[in-house]
């Protein structure tokens, strides 16, 4: 591995599961542990119908996609950025599986040493209000220009990841390692609550960040079923699309 070199990636979709939606842009930022030392942004064709509420959120509409390039004629460019550094994103498990699934329909196997800096600043930068990159931006001073494009939200990640390194190099390096149990986690769900499950019969639930309870299972060994629910949660499959809380469990 490049010592120590990060690839900070956004993407915008079609929508919110890996499996179904695809991207309709992507940054990628390629960061040295103390600045970005080139950077690779590209609109791409879905060749799907992009959503009336994605265009009001991104401004990406299906006009502006037409003529830009498929995905799989820059699989090969996107995998060569993306080889051998660690892959960063603002909720890394989202831009993650899109990614991953994309270059393996385009015919590439890939995966990568993962960080997350909504985890990592978490725990680096405790006690703030919220942890969303606009609000993290807000707390911590940084620019955030053209909000929910690749680019402009890449550029925010960048930065903060630079003040994460600076603040928690230690704690930066737990976290990338492939073992990091964190890494397998929905980002807002604090650690403990997976590290508390018992494992014997029972059932579960997912609480959202209001208390509302989004998803119930049972299983014959509660640790290792929500893990397995949680880890096919990180493409944001609807069950746990709005998994932002808590696990409560009874026997």
């Amino acid at each position: 591995m490049k010592k120590m070199e990060y690839a900070v990636v956004d993407i915008e979709t079609t929508g919110g599961n890996a499996g179904g939606s695809r991207i309709t842009e992507i940054a990628v930022l390629i960061h040295n542990g103390k600045e970005v030392i080139e950077r690779w942004e590209t609109l791409v064709n879905p060749q799907q119908h992009i959503p009336l509420y994605i265009t009001a959120l991104t401004g990406i509409s299906n006009e502006m996609v037409y003529e830009a390039p498929l995905f799989q004629d820059i699989a090969k460019e996107l995998l060569e950025l993306l080889s051998n550094r660690i892959f960063v994103a603002h909720n890394v498990n989202f831009d993650y599986s899109f990614v991953r699934h994309q270059l393996e329909d385009a015919g590439y196997k890939w995966t990568a040493p993962k960080l997350c800096t909504v985890r990592a600043a978490r725990k680096i930068k405790p006690g703030l209000p919220s942890y969303s990159l606009g609000n993290l931006c807000r707390s911590l001073d940084i620019s955030l220009e053209n909000r929910h494009r690749a680019g402009g939200d890449a550029d925010a990640t960048a930065v903060l990841l630079s003040l994460l390194i600076n603040d928690g190099a230690l704690e930066i390096q737990k976290m990338i390692k492939k073992t990091a149990p964190d890494q397998r986690l929905p980002p807002n769900l604090p650690p403990e609550d997976f590290q508390n499950l018992p494992e014997k019969p029972g059932v579960y639930y997912f609480y959202n960040a209001q208390k509302k309870v989004v998803y119930v299972g049972k299983a014959v060994n509660l640790k290792k079923k929500s893990s397995f629910t949680l880890q096919r949660s990180q493409g944001y499959t609807s069950k746990t699309a709005f998994f932002k809380g808590h696990i409560r469990y009874f026997f």
